[in-house]
């Protein structure tokens, strides 16, 4: 599979250096980046954190994904599958904690059960897996669902290596926490116990902007050497002023998924109308680019669907009118039995582009006589874990490891952990544990695709956006490299030349 996504890979990779001449206020031997978030801790079982303190630099997955798209591990030499729930794993032996701690076998598999009974989201692929030492460097994996690729499953984000020390996790990342002021900023310095780190700088500093148009101005003054997460427009807008902007594509997809426990969205007739009525060109010009999508998928992977949404107005208007939700002379909403059609979108700030795709959305859905309204949140993992919220448009990276497995059972398997839309279909189902036992790439694209068409057909989530990204860097970054969207912001090719 890792030659398929060569080529795609290879065009993600943004490449700037840091050198020991820059302008940048913390001096040569120090860069600071701005992007919309920082890390609250770095407690790697809470949540979405192990992704996050991973983004920062500070953690590893057991295998990683390189700039062209394959899957490399620091600490695993080799898996061998003895049947479709047992593997054997063998493993370096030159990994160090930053604590300078070796990586063995036991410290391995205290980690990864560890995650997997306290991080549900580690479940998705083959169920709970049990880690078991079997000398200083040899594990097992057993595994509660059938699996044939245990190395993208172990490069999931969940999957972070640590250990604790008394009440500290210690990771094996490139940087390790120098200070931290909580969802505000984050000072990093090497860890001397990783390859190279005399050759990185001494302060990293990673700092929070939930303005967009502060992020835009703290580049400009030459606060910041690195501004991730710009909205197209003011990418546009730093072109134009001659400054160093890529756009590159995100792998990430922007989604519509919509709560099955609602009432009205419980009609499939509504959820169709909904799909119909979203024109995805309106939402392409309000991001000012972006592509539009063809399945679950960012379009150059070979398991995206390749299909299209469909935009009619008046075919959506028909399917509503026939649900028995009707507009009254001269009113502005439908209503059925006395009631106003009435929902609300729920979105996160994290991420610049979504407010605005969700005004856009409620926009199109006003035009269906659909009373709409906009909810920004700070903490979108509260509003998925409550259910409380009849839409939601949310970004996800589906395929972070290369595969569809991981997100397809993650969000559409019947109790998957992230299954917040409350979808449950046997026929999803059985094509999901098809996949799990399925050897040959080619046949799990096509199960893949089939779970697609099954999924759009029943539309739980819909068809949003496969965005444009873009970030602008300053003269003193020229060789530094950024891929698999987020996931490696701070990663191990920043180094001072």
């Amino acid at each position: 599979m890792k030659k398929r996504f060569l080529a795609v890979f290879m065009m993600f990779a943004m490449v700037f250096a840091v050198t020991a001449c820059g302008q940048s206020k913390g001096g040569g031997d120090a860069v600071t980046i701005g992007q919309t978030w920082v890390i609250t801790d770095d407690n790697p079982l809470d949540g979405g954190n192990a992704w996050s303190i991973t983004s920062h630099g500070i953690s590893e997955y057991v295998f990683m994904q390189k700039e062209d798209g394959s899957m490399e591990s620091r600490f695993v030499d080799k898996l061998e599958a003895k049947s479709e729930t047992e593997w054997e794993i063998t493993m370096k032996k030159d990994a160090k904690f930053a604590d300078g701690s070796k990586v063995d076998a036991k410290a391995l598999a205290a980690c990864l059960n560890e995650i997997q009974e306290k991080n549900k989201l580690s479940n998705a692929s083959a169920g709970k897996i049990k880690f078991e030492a079997t000398g200083d460097y040899t594990l097992t994996a057993k595994t509660e669902r059938a699996t044939t690729d245990l190395k993208s499953i172990l490069g999931e984000w969940t999957n972070v290596v640590f250990k604790k020390d008394g009440d500290k996790y210690v990771f094996t990342g490139p940087f390790k926490i120098k200070e931290l002021k909580a969802k505000s900023e984050v000072t990093l310095e090497p860890n001397e116990n990783y390859p190279d780190a005399s050759a990185r700088p001494k302060t990293v500093k990673i700092k929070a902007f939930k303005d967009i148009n502060a992020l835009k101005l703290a580049f400009e003054s030459g606060e910041i050497d690195l501004a991730f997460g710009l909205t197209g427009d003011i990418a546009k807008e730093l072109k134009d002023k001659k400054k160093n902007v890529i756009d590159f594509d995100a792998a990430y997809q922007y989604y519509t998924f919509l709560n099955l426990e609602n009432d009205i969205l419980k009609d499939a007739s509504v959820r169709e109308a909904i799909d119909k009525g979203i024109d995805r060109e309106a939402i392409k010009k309000a991001l000012d680019g972006g592509t539009l999508p063809t399945g679950l998928f960012a379009g150059y992977n070979s398991f995206d669907a390749k299909v299209s949404a469909t935009y009619n107005l008046n075919e959506a208007k028909a399917l509503l009118d026939n649900a028995g939700w009707k507009l009254e002379d001269g009113g502005k909403y439908r209503k059925k039995d006395g009631k106003e059609l009435t929902l609300s979108i729920k979105t996160y700030s994290s991420k610049a582009d979504l407010p605005k795709a969700s005004q856009t959305i409620a926009s199109e859905l006003e035009k269906l006589g659909i009373k709409t309204s906009v909810e920004v949140v700070d903490d979108i993992s509260k509003v998925t874990a409550s259910k409380k919220f009849d839409i939601l448009v949310y970004a996800q990276h589906p395929s972070p490891a290369g595969t569809p497995v991981y997100f397809l059972n993650q969000f559409f398997r019947t109790g998957g952990p992230n299954n917040f839309m409350s979808y449950s279909s046997a026929t999803t189902d059985e094509i999901l544990d098809k996949m799990g036992s399925e050897t040959n790439p080619e046949n799990i694209d096509k199960l893949a695709i089939e779970a697609q068409e099954q999924i759009l057909k029943d539309r739980p989530v819909l068809m949003t956006m496969d965005p444009k990204w873009h970030a602008a860097v300053s003269d003193k970054l020229k060789d530094y490299k950024l891929w698999n969207g987020d996931y490696y912001i701070v990663n191990s090719t920043l180094k001072v030349k």
